[in-house]
């Protein structure tokens, strides 16, 4: 009886420390979290710590996550992921940030905020909101799982824009008159910027401009060359766009040895007389007025796999259409790191230019750069030492600044990607591909070091293996693309729209119902095709999933069936002893 009653206060006295432990200790301990991924995805760089200590006042962030059941497994994990994130930020903030997690049921309260500040319900909310006293609301509309290399940059530059919402400045530098042909753009940039038209004859780049932008410095003079590199090396930071044949100007850029020599003293060069074709991102365009749709293979509608997947230029982007674009290249002996940002696919070439202006059939041209299996630059950023390429001045004038330890230099070797008639030929990001650059380049230091954290990578063989699957359905699809929009055309030529009261009478015109069978046998045609391409890709990744999701339930019952046969073993000898 006693011994009972001992082991009955044992356990209500236990029982009374864990619950005092859990309600009273627990709390006050301090919260310690082990991030044990191979590129430490969830802690924060030293270089965002740097830029919350900058926080002046405090800063409010609503992130809404909508926890609907619609959402699949994927989106549900990411949104944890983003609200991980989000509390790491709160807690290296120190009482300047505070973060309100919502959950906006439809149809309630706050999905109407949430859309009334403009977030993304597409696939149920997972966006924010930050506000800050006395200042605007910046938002996020959407976390994108694609953009998780991005993810801390994505917050950062929210609170760094609720820190500093004044528009930076931006000067413009451009051989080629851009007001008419690239109207569109330049709107947006001053939207977003202080843009400050800069005349091409100056002798000086004004020192409040820290960001430069230059369009085909081919037609400037060398004396702006001279201005641009010292403003460069005085760490101005630069994005150039540069092209061998440029539509905007109508005109090939000439050999400028002076420029050809700056261009290798950042650590990059390109071909003035050669331009880039590629079979594999080719798009439709028409050569000229009345002329029908052909395959453009100077053309090109770069797909995401064509960008940086990890960098702030290529954020948010889809596709980028160029026109005649060059290549770039690293040059020898560079010191600058040489940094990718848009390629070509392996089924591209150099052509000189005066042979692809002179042609009047594009399909050679195509079948040449299906057989070169390499990859050419379109975009890169460049970063490391320079030296000046005018150790004498420039006519007479003292020399001016010699090296830079440092610079920041973005190169596009194609300027018709800035124009209204390229971006509005098909759907791109080209103007967010600008606008992203020069918003980088001009962000304070903190921000710009703030490094995407590179994600894991799907298995090498795939890559090829989608390239070839594309490469093969694109070259059975061109032609049928083209029947298809030319029989649409005569459709819609031979019957207009029009009001009609209650039913509608049947075509019995035969070459209206021909057009009709053609319209929508076309479509089918095409979608056998790429299911006949993609076939051998998509068994690859069937037996893939198989292979990922078999040996777990199979490793589990070999444990089972070994832990089984290790008691049965067990009885038989206990018995064997008993006996």
């Amino acid at each position: 009886m006693r011994s009972a009653l001992r082991a009955g206060m044992t356990l209500i006295v236990t029982l009374l420390l864990f619950l005092a432990f859990n309600l009273v200790w627990l709390p006050k301990l301090p919260d310690s979290r082990w991030d044990f991924s191979q590129q430490k995805i969830h802690t924060l760089s030293p270089a965002t710590r740097q830029l919350l200590r900058t926080l002046e006042s405090p800063v409010d962030l609503y992130y809404f996550n909508s926890k609907i059941p619609q959402k699949s497994h994927a989106l549900k994990r990411y949104g944890q992921r983003v609200e991980d994130l989000l509390k790491e930020f709160e807690k290296a903030a120190k009482d300047k940030i505070n973060l309100h997690v919502i959950n906006p049921f439809p149809f309630s309260e706050d999905a109407y905020k949430a859309s009334l500040f403009g977030l993304d319900d597409t696939l149920g909310f997972m966006g924010l909101i930050g506000t800050r006293s006395g200042q605007g609301t910046q938002r996020i509309e959407a976390f994108r799982p694609d953009n998780e290399a991005l993810l801390e940059y994505e917050i950062s530059h929210l609170i760094y824009k609720l820190m500093y919402p004044e528009r930076p400045t931006v000067g413009l530098l451009s051989g080629l008159p851009l007001a008419a042909p690239a109207g569109n753009l330049l709107e947006q940039m001053r939207r977003h910027f202080n843009l400050v038209e800069l005349a091409p004859t100056l002798a000086q780049v004004p020192a409040s401009i820290a960001t430069l932008m230059v369009v085909q410095p081919y037609a400037l003079p060398e004396s702006a060359l001279y201005a641009i590199e010292q403003s460069v090396l005085r760490g101005t930071k630069l994005m150039v766009f540069i092209d061998p044949v440029s539509e905007i100007g109508g005109s090939a850029g000439s050999t400028n040895a002076r420029l050809n020599a700056l261009f290798n003293a950042w650590g990059i060069q390109m071909p003035a007389d050669k331009l880039l074709v590629d079979n594999l991102y080719a798009s439709s365009a028409k050569p000229g007025p009345g002329m029908p749709t052909v395959l453009h293979p100077a053309r090109l509608q770069l797909p995401r796999q064509a960008m940086a997947a990890d960098d702030v230029s290529t954020w948010k982007l889809n596709s980028v259409t160029v026109s005649s674009s060059g290549a770039l290249s690293r040059a020898a002996k560079s010191h600058t790191f040489f940094t990718p940002l848009l390629q070509s696919s392996p089924q591209s070439s150099l052509l000189d230019a005066e042979r692809f202006a002179s042609s009047t059939a594009f399909d050679a041209f195509v079948e040449e750069a299906s057989t070169s299996g390499q990859r050419h630059v379109i975009a890169a950023r460049l970063e490391g030492p320079v030296y000046s390429v005018f150790p004498d001045g420039l006519k007479g004038q003292p020399p001016g600044r010699q090296k830079a330890e440092q610079v920041q230099v973005v190169v596009v070797a194609d300027t018709d990607l800035l124009s209204d008639a390229v971006s509005n030929a098909h759907p791109n990001s080209n103007a967010l591909f600008v606008l992203n650059t020069l918003d980088n380049l001009a962000a304070p230091e903190a921000l710009r070091r703030i490094q995407p954290r590179a994600m894991t990578q799907p298995l090498h063989r795939l890559e090829p293996m989608r390239e070839a699957a594309a490469q093969a359905y694109r070259q059975g699809a061109a032609e049928l693309e083209r029947r298809l929009e030319h029989t649409e055309q005569a459709w819609q030529r031979l019957n207009p729209p029009s009001t009609s009261l209650g039913t509608h009478a049947v075509h019995t015109n035969i070459q209206l119902q021909a057009l009709n069978k053609e319209r929508l046998r076309l479509p089918m045609e095409l979608h056998a095709l790429k299911l006949q391409a993609y076939a051998s890709l998509n068994r690859f990744e069937q037996k893939l999933e198989w292979l990922m999701v078999v040996p777990m339930p199979l490793l589990l019952c070999l444990i089972a069936w070994g832990l089984f046969l290790y008691q049965q073993r067990r009885r038989r000898i206990a018995i064997t002893v008993a006996c």
